[in-house]
């Protein structure tokens, strides 16, 4: 195999690697190339022994091509030679190949050959800002030190989660190539209980070519197995849709190759407390990322012809994303009238949510909150209802205990669950508010 002995730096190379040898000589490249940027000598095996802990016999195995190092220990390897992160991409897939190899006739795909599942919903090209937040993602992944194992997206009803997570596994899809899975957990949907996770176990197993009879039927057996799978692999997993972090919990790999990324309305803190996920916020997009999507979703001539309805149009949608979707819809199912007739349409429904109405449940903003109102605690919920009807633009904790009728003390964890189910925002220490979309639904409960 010709390796270039100075830069590794296209997937190609890791393509062609055929056998341990191949992968040592890869190593010893990246070894060679640190010390030359360092004008420095090599790092020696007794060097990399004492940073790593592992034996200088180990050391010697993994350059010598004698044996393969496990995934999570050539992530270390890489980030003690400073491998850029096109050059890990290279040295994964070397790795691969490699495996794939050595492994022995077990999978249903038939002799020799493990499936490489990629189950990405299709990439939305429509999909626009939102740079700050997968610029965060990328660093997550870049970053030196532990790799990430979970990164959780959490934010309102309609913000775009899954259409970050989506769009940033297509941008970095072939940084795992053992695969890409996205699983519908189901736990703000408005058919059916949460998907439990047995299922997914049984669904991923099969993907990755199990025969359905080596799946156990216990639990716990079955869980193993799923982990079992995906260790020394790198996959790259979107858990979209989570109600709480019980579901999550079992299905997080215990493989450092691997990153999950769990997409919820609620902020599953535990999550971030116990399993040590990352924690972002995908919040409502600055008024001039709003004003771009809108206006890519309308047309740019459409847009340019009328800037100040595409601004009022921005918030009457609250900067909603899922609501500026609808709403450029609603104008391009009638491409012959100015996008002002559906901004005196919304003005004419007087907060009503009618407009924001679509064919199914994925397109249809009350059905949306719904999903999240009906998880709320009674009391949760009838806060919710006397915030939408309250005329101020946001509460704190004694206008809100008076709404309820309570004393302070029992307000202030009712208020805490309509924040964590991103019902309220407080965006003031003490202060909660809801944008003015999700304050129409709340006074059509309270009307109802």
């Amino acid at each position: 195999m010709a390796v270039n002995p100075y830069l590794l730096s296209t997937t190609e190379h890791g393509a062609d690697v055929t056998d341990l040898s191949d992968l040592a000589r890869l190593l010893r490249q990246l070894r060679r190339r640190q010390a030359r940027q360092r004008g420095a000598s090599e790092l020696t095996y007794r060097e990399l022994a004492a940073r790593t802990g592992w034996s200088i016999g180990t050391i010697a195995g993994y350059f010598g091509g004698r044996t393969l190092p496990p995934t999570n220990r050539l992530d270390v390897l890489a980030a003690l030679l400073e491998a850029t992160p096109a050059e890990l991409g290279v040295l994964a897939t070397a790795r691969d190949h490699v495996q794939e190899g050595r492994r022995p006739v077990t999978s249903a795909a038939g002799p020799g050959r493990w499936p490489v599942p990629r189950q990405l919903p299709g990439e939305n090209f429509h999909f626009v800002g939102r740079e700050t937040e997968l610029a965060t993602l990328d660093a997550l992944l870049d970053r030196a030190g532990p790799p990430a194992i979970a990164v959780l997206l959490t934010g309102t009803a309609g913000a775009g989660k899954t259409a970050l997570a989506v769009k940033w596994a297509h941008r970095n899809a072939s940084r795992f190539p053992h695969g890409q899975l996205h699983v519908n957990l189901g736990g703000f949907d408005p058919d059916g209980p949460p998907v439990a996770a047995a299922r997914v176990v049984r669904d991923v197993a099969a993907a990755f070519g199990v025969p359905g009879d080596r799946i156990p039927a216990g639990p716990d057996a079955q869980i193993g197995l799923y982990r079992s799978v995906l260790a020394g692999r790198r996959v790259l997993m979107i858990l979209d849709n989570a109600r709480d972090a019980d579901q999550v919990r079992p299905l997080l790999p215990g493989s450092p190759g691997c990153l999950t990324i769990v997409t919820s309305r609620n902020q599953l803190t535990s999550l971030v407390a116990v399993d040590g996920a990352h924690h972002l916020v995908v919040d409502l997009p600055a008024a001039d990322e709003a004003r771009q999507l809108l206006a890519h979703r309308l047309g740019p001539a459409r847009a340019r012809a009328e800037p100040t309805v595409v601004d009022e149009l921005v918030s009457q949608c609250a900067r909603l994303p899922l609501a500026m979707v609808i709403a450029a819809a609603r104008a391009n199912a009638r491409p012959n009238f100015p996008i002002a007739v559906l901004a005196e349409e919304l003005r004419l429904a007087h907060g009503s949510l009618d407009l924001f109405s679509g064919d199914d449940a994925p397109a249809d903003l009350r059905v949306a909150f719904a999903c999240s109102y009906r998880q709320l605690t009674p009391s949760a919920a009838t806060l919710f209802r006397h915030v939408g009807n309250h005329p101020a633009p946001d509460v704190d904790v004694d206008t809100a205990a008076d709404l309820a009728e309570a004393a302070p003390a029992h307000v202030r964890p009712v208020l805490a669950e309509l924040t964590r189910a991103h019902l309220l925002t407080e965006h003031r220490p003490g202060r909660y508010a809801c944008h003015d979309l999700l304050r129409a639904f709340a006074r059509e409960q309270a009307n109802r």
